[in-house]
C-alpha cells in the first residue's frame, strides 16, 4: 500500500526540519516527499508531488498560507490542511476554518499533539481509500451485470413492481432518458418454425442475438432501450414517435435477413400503467400470431397500404386470391373484428400519434392516414376517441 504524501511548508528552515525528524512518518503510513519556503513554492510542489497533507505556516514571504491553500484546495479538492503557525489571531482561524483545515497548531508545536492529529488523519484517508475500492469493485460488478440488471429493471417494472419515482431513478442510473418513453414496441417471433425444430440451445441464442442486432440497425435513429425476455418476447421502449412503417420495414428485414417470420406491435405509452399496455400488446401480437396466414397476409397488407384512402377488402382480398366474403368472414372468426375496425382503428393510432408530436393541420393528418374528407375523419375520431382531433391535440 503506497505511503500518504506529505508536504511542510514553513520559511524558517529550523521548523520545517524539526517537524520532518521528529515525527517518526512510518507510523502513520506517509512520507515527506517535498518542503517550501514560501506560499508560491508550496502551491507548486503540492500539486507537481500530488501530496495528500500539507503542513503550512500562515506567515510566509510572496504568497502567504492562506492564499497558498485556497490554491491548493482548487486544484486537489481532498488534500488535507494542518496549519502551524505562530499566529493566534482568531481571524486567521476562523479564515483557516472556512478552508476546512484539519487543524490548527501554534508554534512551538507540541510533537504529542501533531502525532494525535496525524493519526486521526491517516484514519480519515485509510478509510476513505477502502471506500474507494470499495465503490469502484461494486462500480466494476455493476459494469459487467449491467445488462441483467437492466433486463431485471425492465422486469419490474412491466411488472407493477416500482414506483414512478423509482422507475425515474432507475432510468437514470442506466443512463437513460429520465421521463416515460413515448411508446412501446413489443415482438414475437414465430413459435415452431420448421428449422427451429432442429436447432441447439446455442444456436437459439444466436438466433435472438442476429435478430436483435438486425432490429437495434434499424432503430438506430431511435432513442430506445431493449427488454430481452426468454422464448420468443423482446420490447423496446421507445423516446420517441415511430411510425407503424418502421415496424413492417422490421418485420419485412427479419424474414429476408435470417428467414424468420417476426411480429410487432406498436403502441402508445399513455399513461404511467405501462403494465396494462404491455400485457395488451402481447394479448394482440399472441392473437395474430396464432391466425391463420390468410389473416396474417391481410393484417400484413393492411399495415402497409393503411394510408391508401382507396383501400378496400374487396382490394386486399384480391391482392390474397380470395372472394371478400370469405376474407371478411374469416377475419371476423379469428381476431373478433372486422376489416374496417382493423383499417380505422389503424388509421386513428397514427392520427393520435400526430396529432401529439407533429404539428400538422387537422386536414393534413386526415390525408396522411387515408381518410381523403376531414369532415368523415373529424366523424371517426371522435367516435371512437370521444373527442374532436382538435380537441385531443389541445389535452395533450
Amino acid at each position: 500500500m503506497s505511503k500518504w504524501k506529505v508536504l511542510i511548508a514553513d520559511d524558517e528552515f529550523i521548523i520545517r526540519d524539526g517537524i520532518r525528524t521528529f515525527v517518526n512518518w512510518a507510523d502513520f503510513h506517509m512520507e515527506v516527499v517535498a518542503e517550501a519556503e514560501d506560499g508560491e513554492e508550496a502551491v507548486e510542489q503540492a500539486l507537481a508531488n500530488e501530496v495528500d497533507v500539507v503542513l503550512i505556516d500562515l506567515n510566509m514571504p510572496i504568497m502567504n498560507g492562506i492564499t497558498a491553500m485556497k490554491k491548493i484546495k482548487e486544484k486537489r479538492p481532498d488534500c488535507r490542511m494542518v496549519v502551524i503557525s505562530g499566529y493566534d489571531d482568531f481571524r486567521y482561524a476562523q479564515e483557516a476554518i472556512r478552508l476546512q483545515v484539519e487543524d490548527y497548531l501554534l508554534k512551538p508545536v507540541d510533537p504529542d499533539q501533531l502525532a494525535g492529529i496525524l493519526t486521526e488523519l491517516m484514519k480519515q484517508l485509510e478509510r476513505e481509500r477502502e471506500e474507494e475500492q470499495f465503490f469502484q469493485q461494486a462500480s466494476v460488478q455493476v459494469e459487467k451485470n449491467q445488462l441483467h440488471l437492466r433486463n431485471r429493471f425492465f422486469q419490474d417494472w412491466l411488472s407493477s413492481n416500482l414506483s414512478e419515482t423509482e422507475v425515474l431513478h432507475q432510468l437514470q442510473f442506466f443512463r437513460l432518458p429520465t421521463a416515460l418513453p413515448h411508446s412501446l414496441l413489443v415482438l414475437k417471433w414465430q413459435e415452431g418454425e420448421i428449422d427451429q425444430q432442429f436447432m441447439k440451445e446455442e444456436n437459439h441464442q444466436a438466433l435472438a442475438e442476429d435478430l436483435q442486432k438486425n432490429v437495434e440497425a434499424k432503430l438506430q435513429d431511435y432513442t430506445y432501450a431493449i427488454y430481452s425476455e426468454k422464448s420468443q418476447w423482446m420490447t423496446i421502449f421507445l423516446w420517441e414517435q415511430m411510425s407503424e412503417q418502421v415496424v413492417v420495414e422490421i418485420e419485412n428485414v427479419i424474414l429476408e435477413e435470417l428467414g424468420q417470420h417476426l411480429f410487432g406491435y406498436l403502441t402508445t405509452i399513455s399513461a404511467v400503467d405501462v403494465t396494462t399496455i404491455y400485457h395488451q400488446a402481447k394479448q394482440s401480437l399472441n392473437q395474430r400470431v396464432k391466425s391463420s396466414p390468410l389473416v396474417k397476409d391481410a393484417l400484413a397488407y393492411i399495415r402497409e397500404h393503411y394510408q391508401d384512402p382507396h383501400l378496400t377488402l374487396e382490394e386486399v382480398a384480391n391482392i390474397l386470391h380470395v372472394s371478400s366474403v370469405y376474407l371478411s368472414k374469416t377475419i371476423k372468426q379469428e381476431l373478433g373484428v372486422s376489416y374496417v375496425q382493423i383499417l380505422t382503428k389503424m388509421r386513428l393510432q397514427a392520427a393520435k400519434d400526430l396529432l401529439k408530436t407533429t404539428d400538422y393541420n387537422i386536414r393534413e393528418i386526415a390525408e396522411q392516414v387515408g381518410y381523403d374528407s376531414q369532415h368523415y375523419f373529424s366523424t371517426a375520431f371522435r367516435k371512437a376517441v370521444g373527442v374532436t382531433p382538435k380537441q385531443f391535440k389541445q389535452q395533450v
